[in-house]
């Protein structure tokens, strides 16, 4: 074979690749609504998009160092301390194009051929593939909607085996948008040190939470820090996915070896993307605002679900997904969000990508008129099945 195996046996983006088809019918000028977005609908705002002006006007448009300005990392750093309890230094943060190639760089660091990578399920796409690229192997370790869809301590010591090295944690959870309490990481916390794991702690939606939530960061329980790689971005928090922004921060040994793989990889992140990453970190307000917005959509779509008989709603504790039971349809997750697409241009994600098959993923990262608009032809969806 001329192609290398461990890319050949790579699934596409099941979410990638329905929200493309969205955008094309959309291009169409079919009216869709679009529950399948994986990205917040507003615009970056305009003191970021200012400072990125900025600095393309000044010619900032050159190389930086590869690990991320100077600026940007004490500034990260700065953040992760006050708002994360997490005790570290610039030089403790990387900044990747992309917390998703944040994500891709501490596995690949951290894994070696065979080693065993356990996942939570349900899942977001990339995390068992981003495994298999390093050719390391995935686990699933299931979660349950009786339990809140969350790992607790007891179900990670059955999925550790001699060959567990990384445990990969995602919350507030695409696609679930459950989240975890203080209480309930340090029971994980305490699997994770008897049995010498690292974390790969993926809070990109951290700045989401509803109901009075409140975030702990992994790294930040005591004696975690050393083991954990803590991954976040500006992405969801900033709405500035296409500025491709991310980054990882953890300790010193893991940093320093993280570090090489950039050098001969992206080089560095765009240089105005950083500038503009410092503005944004200099103004929270933004967030609280869209947090409050977010959450007001989250409860339209949920009341607006709840009462119908062959989907069951799961309320998201965080993030900006609904996710929901439609066994009671007797269609499978692709089945049932193919024929929504197709018959009445509702846009969903199939959980089946998730690693639970009987479930969809709904986006309430769009306008109360398009909510509403999605809500009556699911009702009419379902009633003529």
């Amino acid at each position: 074979m001329v192609i290398n195996p461990s890319v050949a046996e790579l699934k596409k983006s099941a979410t990638l690749k329905i929200t493309a088809l969205t955008k094309k019918l959309v291009a169409e000028g079919k009216d869709v609504v679009n529950f399948a977005a994986g990205e917040p609908d507003f615009d970056t705002p305009d003191f970021i998009k200012e400072a990125g002006k900025a600095a393309i006007d000044a010619g900032f448009t050159k190389y930086t160092p590869s690990a991320g300005l100077p600026d940007l990392r004490k500034a990260i750093a700065s953040k992760l301390q006050s708002e994360n309890n997490i005790s570290l230094e610039g030089k403790n943060v990387i900044v990747t194009a992309g917390a998703k190639y944040a994500l891709y760089v501490a596995l690949f660091t951290l894994l070696k051929p065979g080693d065993e990578v356990i996942i939570p399920s349900p899942y977001w796409v990339s995390y068992p593939q981003m495994a298999k690229l390093c050719q390391a192997k995935p686990v699933f370790c299931e979660t349950d909607e009786k339990d809140g869809f969350k790992l607790s301590g007891k179900k990670l010591q059955e999925c550790i085996t001699s060959k567990s090295k990384v445990l990969i944690l995602n919350y507030p959870s695409n696609p679930t948008g459950a989240t975890y309490d203080r209480k309930e990481l340090e029971e994980i916390c305490r699997v994770v040190k008897d049995n010498n794991l690292y974390v790969v702690s993926d809070e990109i939606y951290e700045t989401l939470l509803y109901d009075g939530r409140q975030h702990t960061s992994f790294a930040a329980l005591g004696g975690a820090f050393n083991n954990t790689i803590t991954v976040n971005g500006f992405s969801k928090t900033f709405s500035m996915t296409g500025w491709r922004l991310g980054y990882l921060a953890g300790p010193d040994e893991i940093i320093g070896e993280t570090s090489k793989i950039i050098d001969h990889t992206t080089s560095c992140a765009c240089a105005v993307s950083q500038k503009a990453a410092i503005a944004a970190l200099g103004d929270n307000k933004w967030q609280g605002q869209v947090k409050d917005i977010f959450a007001a959509r989250r409860d339209r779509l949920w009341k607006g679900l709840d009462p119908l008989e062959k989907i069951t709603p799961f309320k998201s504790q965080g993030t900006f997904y609904m996710f929901s039971d439609i066994r009671k349809t007797n269609l499978n997750s692709f089945d049932f969000s193919q024929r929504l697409l197709s018959e009445k241009l509702v846009s969903c994600i199939p959980a089946d990508a998730f690693g639970k098959d009987g479930f969809i993923r709904l986006s309430f990262s769009t306008s109360d008129e398009q909510i509403d608009k999605g809500i009556e032809r699911i009702k009419d969806f379902l009633s003529s099945l």
